[in-house]
């Protein structure tokens, strides 16, 4: 008897495996925290997201045979296409471009949501990293230009969203 796999579609796949990324973050944090303390796991954490991140924007440059965002808008739009498949459409969004830069809000993250599912103390956690994993992102993506992101506004901290400034250092500035 040969036995086949099952045939699922494509997006089928693709909500599935971000939801176990997402239970696999969370379960390395949730254990880490267990071993050594909420802050120790905040700290680790936040260095293998950074690191992960990296990781995250050069398989996407590769799957989209770029070396390398456009600029600032194409790197946004990378990111969006990477989120989409990591998040799916749990995460409810908005990019605005702006005189002086991009703006983006972020009103349902389901990071945060899984944090406050978890009951600790404290659901910061899921934002503490978030400004510099942006920046990490927009580091690989556009690897010769300086991007700035300031934090504005973020839900873990009691904000109604999280709000972003993406601004790109001009020459001479």
């Amino acid at each position: 008897m040969d036995i086949q796999p099952y045939d699922l579609p494509c997006e089928t796949w693709l909500g599935v495996m971000g939801r176990l990324m997402l239970a696999w973050d969370g379960q390395w944090f949730l254990k880490v925290m267990e071993e050594f303390g909420l802050e120790a796991a905040m700290r680790l954490n936040t260095r293998v997201r950074l690191s992960f991140g990296r990781i995250e924007m050069r398989s996407v440059l590769a799957a989209l045979g770029k070396s390398r965002a456009d600029d600032l808008t194409d790197a946004l739009r990378i990111i969006l296409t990477y989120s989409r498949v990591f998040l799916g459409n749990r995460m409810e969004g908005d990019y605005r471009v702006l005189p002086e830069g991009v703006e983006i809000t972020v009103s349902s993250c389901p990071v945060l949501e899984n944090a406050r599912r978890a009951n600790l103390e404290r659901c910061d956690q899921a934002c503490v990293g978030c400004p510099d994993l942006w920046r990490t992102w927009f580091a690989v993506l556009l690897p010769e230009e300086e991007i700035e992101v300031a934090a504005l506004a973020r839900m873990g901290m009691g904000d109604p969203s999280c709000r972003y400034l993406v601004t790109e250092k001009r020459g001479g500035a």
